[in-house]
């Protein structure tokens, strides 16, 4: 039986006071019949008007029916209740799902807004960088999108997971690549469990991702590395009949600087990306018991302490700084490469395709395990190098110099050492 306002005890105004105008006053709450028993009305101390509550996705929806006659209260509030209905934004909990696509659609939509809108939070606590923010709303917004709007919100099980490794896997993507999509795919049934549209998080196919090391360069090829830098500088590539280059004139030859920078980035650990942000300012000489360059670069994958340079990077800088200067830059706030490039993502397409020139002159484009080298296999040398040839260092220095983590240099570089390599290490005796 609903409670009229009308009926109220005389005596609860002195003895169930509400703690604040806008708390509602219990013995006023009543509900509609034919509608769902978590939509109520009920008063409130600060207004005369009938107030309508509604539990529904993890959310309340609150409003004032704007009317002190509880008949007509209940009329809009029903009238309310079918508006949200008609929009897909009211779900039964227990009836079945079986909504038509379109409504499924914004309710996926709707949901996956949610989760970017907590990642974006996430990026202003600076608990994640936009640039993983980006790749969320790429993955969410994509492929995920595109599986899951056919498919029933409250009934995805093991097996419909299953099918969504098989759809990612057609898509030829990478078992790495997979996991990721599998990551954000979970932040969307997190979200689904909390608004008790799934009783809870299905388990997830376990998928292997291999480590796919880049593929160091041996010593031998190294060297030849650094001699083709300097022969192509008189030859002009041969893009072939009919074939339109893509590049600028100037950089049709080797450029000057190919040369410094292999060595720079085998001396000093940086990744391709650092290259394109190093100015003079980021660069510091140290002369001392130990000769090295002191790298104070920008964060990085949430690496922000300075880093060391082995004892050639210095020459390298000197004579890269000296021919720059001699062009007209060199000052701290110019760029160590390319100076001449406002564009600087155009920097990494300049070194990246120079680079494929010289490993396909070479015939090393492809490693020893058939993954093709990229300019990136510079730092796993760099790294290799100091694992075969660093003495006794060990992998928590190595890791922090070369702004990574143990982990990493045990997965991905460590992973292509043999036993061989360290042969001096197995041989040796204590002192």
């Amino acid at each position: 039986m609903n409670v009229s306002w009308a009926h109220t005890s005389s005596n609860d105004g002195a003895y169930n006071n509400p703690r604040a105008r806008n708390a509602p006053i219990k013995a006023s709450f009543t509900s509609v019949e034919g509608l769902p028993p978590k939509l109520k009305l009920y008063r409130i101390a600060g207004s005369r008007y009938w107030q309508m509550r509604f539990y529904n996705l993890g959310r309340y929806t609150i409003q004032s029916l704007k009317t002190t006659d509880c008949e007509e209260a209940k009329q809009f509030a029903r009238q309310i209740f079918e508006s949200l209905e008609e929009s897909g934004a009211y779900i039964p909990k227990r009836a079945p799902f079986e909504m038509v696509e379109a409504r499924n659609q914004q309710l996926l939509h709707d949901l996956i807004e949610e989760v970017l809108l907590a990642e974006e939070e996430k990026v202003r606590r600076d608990e994640i960088k936009h640039g993983s923010f980006v790749m969320s709303k790429i993955r969410l917004e994509g492929l995920i999108f595109d599986f899951f709007k056919k498919q029933p919100l409250n009934k995805i099980n093991a097996q419909v997971l299953s099918a969504f490794i098989s759809f990612l896997t057609l898509q030829q993507l990478s078992a790495s690549t997979i996991q990721g999509y599998m990551a954000q795919a979970r932040k969307l049934l997190h979200l689904l469990v909390r608004k008790e549209i799934l009783k809870a998080v299905p388990p997830f196919p376990s998928l292997k991702s291999q480590p796919n090391s880049r593929g160091a360069f041996t010593v031998t090829e190294y060297a030849a590395l650094l001699r083709k830098s300097k022969q192509l500088r008189t030859q002009t590539y041969d893009w072939g009949e009919g074939n339109k280059a893509w590049i600028r004139a100037e950089y049709h030859h080797m450029p000057m600087e190919m040369n410094w920078l292999i060595r720079f980035m085998v001396y000093t650990f940086v990744r391709p990306g650092d290259i394109r942000q190093i100015k003079n300012k980021h660069l510091e000489v140290i002369q001392g018991a130990y000769h090295y360059l002191r790298l104070n670069l920008p964060e990085v994958k949430r690496h922000k302490a300075a880093t060391v340079s082995l004892p050639p990077a210095v020459n390298i800088y000197k004579k890269l700084l000296a021919y720059q200067t001699t062009r007209g830059y060199g000052k701290p706030e110019d760029y160590v490469f390319f100076p001449e490039e406002q564009n600087r993502r155009l920097v990494l397409d300049i070194t990246g395709w120079s680079f494929n020139w010289m490993l396909k002159e070479l015939g090393i484009k492809a490693g020893p395990h058939g993954t093709d080298r990229t300019l990136y296999s510079l730092r796993h040398t760099a790294i290799t190098f100091r694992l075969i040839y660093g003495g006794n260092i060990d992998l928590l220095t190595l890791a922090r110099n070369a702004r990574t983590s143990v982990e990493m240099i045990d997965k991905f570089y460590a992973s292509t050492l043999s036993a061989e390599m360290n042969i001096a290490l197995l041989h040796g005796k204590r002192r």
